[in-house]
C-alpha cells in the first residue's frame, strides 16, 4: 500500500507511490513477461536498464515469437524487418513452440522470409503462422507474386498448426505430409487441386482446414485417408473454383464465403451440424445456383447461416420446380438470415415463401441482420406495394427467440415483425436492435427532438397481437446491454468475412 507522508497540521498527507513490482525478483518477473502479449513484452525493454535486461534474457528462452499485424504497423518496412532479425539473433534455444509473423515484405524480400522460417524450422516449431498477405485494398490484386516456401518446411514432422498467406504451396514428389498437423490455413496461397489432395491424402491428423482466396483451385475435392478426421472446413472466395467434392464423415462445420460454384457434392457426412453459406451478393449471378440441392446435402445441419439466395430460389422454385419442394430440415435449432439489400417487397415476399417450403421442427433461434446501410435501389421490386402475401399456413411451433439487427421501423420491416409476432405460438422474446444513426436509434438514446415518428413505431411494435402470450419485445439500440446479447453461434465468423 502507499504510504503517506507527514505534513503541516491541516493540511492532507501526501501520498507517496511505492513501485512495488520493482521489487520483486527477476524470476517472477521474467514468468510475468513470458504470460504477455509479445508485442507488451517488449514495450517493456524501455523502461529501465534492468527492464532491457529482462527482456533481452526473455529472448534468449523464449519458446513463443509472435510479430502480429500491430507489432508492424508503427514501423517502416526496414525497421520491422530489422526488429525481427536483432530479437531472433539474442534467442539461443533449441525449440520453439510458436512463430507467428504477419508482414508485407514483398517479393524482394525472399531472403528474409526465408531466414525467419528457417529459424524457425531448425527450432522444431509446432505452431507456424507466415501471413505476408498484408492489408486488404479495393487494389489488392490476387494474383500478384508470391513468395516460394522453403524445401525444409515439407519435411518437418514437429508442424501441428500452419498458417501462410502469400506463397506458392508446391511440395516437391518427395512429401510424405505433415504426420503432426492438426489445421492448416491458406490465404492467396497458390496452390493445385492435386497438392491439396496430396495434403490431405498425406496428414492423417488434420481436423482443421481453412482455403482463403486461394489460387490455382478449380475442382476442390476434401477426401482424405480411410479415417479421415476433418471436423472444420472454410472456403471463402476461391475465384477459380467452380466445383467441389466432400467426402468426411466426421465433418462437423462448413463454412463458405463468396460466389457460389457450379456443383457440389456432399457424401457421409451425417455429422455435419454447423453450416454458413454466404454469397457476398452474389445471390443473383447466373446461372442461378440451386440451393435446394445444396441445403438438401446438408440436411443434418443445426446450426445455419444462409443470405437471401436461398429464400429467393426456394420461392421461386415454387412456380418452376415444384417437384423439389419442400426441404427438410429436421434438426435445425439456430437460424440466421443475412439480407445484403435494404427490403423490398421482392425480399418480403421471398421470408415469406422460404419458410412456407422449409420443414424446421425444431427452430428455436432466427436472427436476422438487415441491410446496415439505407438507400434507394437503383431497380424497382416485380411487387407492387402490398402484394407480398403472408400465408396462413406458416406456423412456428417452437421459436422462442427472435433478434432482428439494423432494424430501422419501415413499412416492410414493420410487417415482418408481424409475420413473426403472428406465427410464433411459442415465442419468449423478441429483441429489435435499432440501425446506427437511424431516427430510431436516435430516439432510444433520446437525442432525437423530431422523435414522433420513432415513438409510434416503438408503440405500434408492442401493441401488435401475438400469437405467444409470454412474448416479451424489447427495442433498443446497439450500445447496451440488451442489444449486444444475445448473439447467433455465427456472430464471430461474420466478423471476419
Amino acid at each position: 500500500m502507499a504510504k503517506c507522508s507527514k505534513s503541516n497540521l491541516g493540511s492532507p498527507p501526501t501520498p507517496v507511490l511505492v513501485d512495488r513490482i520493482s521489487d520483486l525478483p527477476n524470476s517472477i518477473l521474467l514468468h510475468i513477461l513470458s504470460l504477455l502479449p509479445f508485442k507488451s513484452t517488449a514495450t517493456t525493454s524501455i523502461l529501465s536498464k534492468r527492464w532491457t535486461n529482462l527482456f533481452q534474457h526473455f529472448l534468449i528462452h523464449t519458446h513463443s515469437f509472435d510479430f502480429g499485424q500491430d507489432y508492424a504497423k508503427a514501423q517502416t518496412q526496414q525497421q520491422f524487418i530489422n526488429t525481427v532479425n536483432q530479437y531472433l539473433q539474442l534467442h539461443n534455444g533449441s525449440k520453439i513452440h510458436k512463430f507467428h509473423l504477419m508482414f508485407h515484405p514483398g517479393i524482394q524480400n525472399q531472403v528474409h522470409a526465408d531466414k525467419w522460417l528457417e529459424f524457425a524450422l531448425e527450432r522444431s516449431v509446432k505452431e507456424l503462422g507466415f501471413d505476408f498477405c498484408g492489408p486488404i485494398t479495393e487494389s489488392d490484386d490476387l494474383d500478384s507474386e508470391r513468395l516460394t516456401l522453403l524445401d525444409s518446411l515439407y519435411l518437418s514432422n514437429s508442424l501441428n498448426h500452419l498458417k501462410l498467406g502469400q506463397f506458392e504451396f508446391n511440395p516437391p514428389m518427395s512429401f510424405t505430409g505433415f504426420a503432426s498437423l492438426v489445421s492448416l490455413y491458406l490465404r492467396r496461397v497458390n496452390i493445385t487441386d492435386g497438392n491439396l489432395g496430396s495434403v490431405l491424402m498425406k496428414c492423417p491428423l488434420l481436423t482443421d482446414l481453412s482455403l482463403c482466396e486461394c489460387a490455382g483451385l478449380n475442382s476442390i475435392k476434401i477426401f482424405g485417408p480411410k479415417e479421415f478426421l476433418l471436423e472444420r472446413l472454410f472456403v471463402g472466395n476461391c475465384y477459380e473454383a467452380y466445383e467441389i467434392e466432400v467426402l468426411a464423415p466426421n465433418l462437423k462445420s462448413f463454412h463458405f464465403y463468396g460466389d457460389l460454384f457450379y456443383g457440389y457434392s456432399f457424401r457421409d457426412i451425417s455429422a455435419l451440424e454447423d453450416v454458413y453459406l454466404n454469397s457476398n451478393g452474389f445471390e443473383h449471378t447466373e446461372p442461378d445456383h440451386n440451393y435446394i440441392e445444396i441445403l438438401s446435402s446438408v440436411s443434418t445441419v443445426k446450426i445455419l447461416t444462409a443470405c437471401t439466395g436461398p429464400l429467393m430460389y426456394m420461392t421461386t422454385a415454387e412456380e418452376y420446380f415444384p417437384e423439389d419442394l419442400p426441404v427438410n430440415l429436421p434438426n435445425l435449432e439456430e437460424l440466421q438470415i443475412i439480407v445484403g439489400l435494404p427490403l423490398d417487397e421482392d425480399q418480403l415476399s421471398y421470408f415469406y415463401g422460404f419458410f412456407k417450403h422449409t420443414i424446421c421442427p425444431c427452430l428455436d433461434k432466427l436472427f436476422i441482420k438487415l441491410c446496415a446501410d439505407h438507400f434507394e435501389l437503383s431497380w424497382q421490386s416485380q411487387l407492387k406495394e402490398g402484394e407480398a402475401e403472408e400465408l396462413a399456413t406458416t406456423s412456428f411451433d417452437n421459436l422462442k427467440t427472435i433478434k432482428i439487427t439494423n432494424f430501422r421501423g419501415t413499412e416492410l420491416e414493420m410487417r415482418l415483425v408481424k409475420f413473426f409476432l403472428s406465427k410464433s405460438i411459442s415465442l419468449e422474446q423478441l429483441v429489435l436492435v435499432a440501425a446506427q444513426d437511424s431516427d430510431l436509434e436516435k430516439q432510444i438514446a433520446g437525442t432525437n427532438d423530431s422523435s414522433m415518428t420513432s415513438i409510434t413505431i416503438v408503440d405500434e411494435v408492442l401493441i401488435m397481437p401475438k400469437a405467444s402470450s409470454n412474448a416479451k419485445v424489447l427495442v433498443c439500440g446497439d450500445w447496451g446491454a440488451d442489444g449486444k446479447a444475445l448473439f447467433h453461434t455465427h456472430t464471430k465468423a461474420l466478423q471476419n468475412v
